[in-house]
């Protein structure tokens, strides 16, 4: 895909972010804002904490905590980088996925045209896994992080704030709407969950998975593990794995990461070759997101996201193929967990080895 196309590709959707942003605070009562009526001491606080902006400190979630004020200050500011990083994408791309392609370049290799996991028997193996820890573990969905009172309501003004401080010199990136979007969607879609949404058992879970041996790792391996850890509560056992995989995901270094040593290759590829770790962290996140939304909602998020991607980086398959079943397979967890079905023995002739044979490979 040729640099012009990819500037006005991105041109386009800066500018209809712009235009979706005007809707943002239709409805809403900004009399506290644009008149003389003062916003409490602690949307004071609020506000200042954004105008810091988030270079004034590197800001991380030190525990668990559903509701933190002070993260979601630093995440509003960081998000108001990202308009410039994504024009800085045209002319080039994300290092780790520049790293990816250069590889697949310097030896044979072909993407798989092939689906590479078989849902059904996925479920089937965690179900399995799940009754094995019964009763002294049962599943429960989970509360997901959300934006604390002071964001919800910086978020009916926050973009014209910020702009108004753009425009006026005392603020130096253009400010990036975000219509109305979750905390739990902002944070998935940029990969900073493991910065805002902390659960805690972040280090535990590495320390376990680092005492597998190299390449062994497979996905109810992970799931598994976190489980237990998190106490069968559901949406922090797949946070947990997202957080592990997804810990600065674009940096370059990673294809020596210690954790990404002990995965194993879940792509088909004609080789080794190509991005097993985005393909984990891409499977747990978007199968996270699926859990806490409709199936519709988590497969259109799905779809979008590899769009962008080949526009970005190009054609990928197999990162098509993880991201839509993934979507596809949180909904299905999610519909068995309320049902109850996961506790029913498994009917006969059910399998559960999901991983299927790579035909690339012969």
């Amino acid at each position: 895909m040729t640099g012009a196309i990819k500037k006005a590709f991105l041109l386009v959707c800066l500018l209809g972010a712009f235009v979706c942003a005007r809707g943002q605070t239709g409805g809403a009562d900004l009399s506290g804002v644009l008149t003389d009526r003062r916003p409490s001491a602690r949307m004071r606080g609020f506000i200042a904490l954004v105008e810091q902006g988030y270079e004034s400190e590197a800001y991380s979630q030190d525990s668990y905590k559903l509701s933190d004020p002070a993260g979601d200050a630093h995440l509003i500011r960081k998000l108001d980088t990202i308009p410039v990083k994504l024009l800085s994408i045209i002319g080039g791309g994300l290092p780790q996925a520049e790293w990816e392609k250069e590889k697949m370049r310097s030896d044979p290799f072909r993407i798989g045209k092939t689906v590479p996991i078989d849902n059904e028997r996925l479920l089937n193996k965690f179900c399995e896994l799940m009754r094995s820890h019964f009763p002294d573990i049962v599943p429960v969905m989970g509360e997901e992080h959300c934006w604390s009172p002071e964001a919800e309501a910086y978020l009916k003004y926050g973009y014209w704030h910020r702009l108004s401080r753009r425009v006026t010199g005392k603020q130096r990136d253009f400010p990036c709407p975000l219509l109305n979007r979750s905390k739990l969607f902002v944070c998935l879609a940029c990969g900073w969950t493991s910065l805002f949404c902390v659960t805690g058992k972040e280090e535990a879970l590495k320390a376990r998975i680092l005492e597998y041996p190299d390449r062994s790792v497979q996905l109810h391996d992970l799931f598994e593990e976190s489980y237990v850890l998190n106490d069968g509560d559901i949406y922090l056992t797949f946070l947990t794995c997202e957080n592990v995989l997804a810990s600065r995901p674009h940096r370059r270094e990673r294809e020596g990461d210690a954790i990404q040593q002990k995965l194993s290759y879940i792509r088909h590829d004609s080789k080794e070759n190509g991005d097993n770790y985005g393909a984990w962290y891409h499977f747990f996140g978007i199968a996270l997101y699926g859990l806490m939304r409709t199936g519709g909602q988590a497969v259109l998020v799905a779809d979008t996201e590899s769009a962008g991607s080949f526009f970005i980086e190009g054609s990928d398959r197999q990162e098509y193929y993880i991201n839509h079943y993934g979507a596809l397979f949180g909904a299905e967890f999610k519909k068995m967990i309320e049902e109850g079905s996961w506790c029913l023995p498994a009917p006969e002739g059910s399998r559960t080895d999901y991983l299927i044979p790579n035909p690339a490979r012969g």
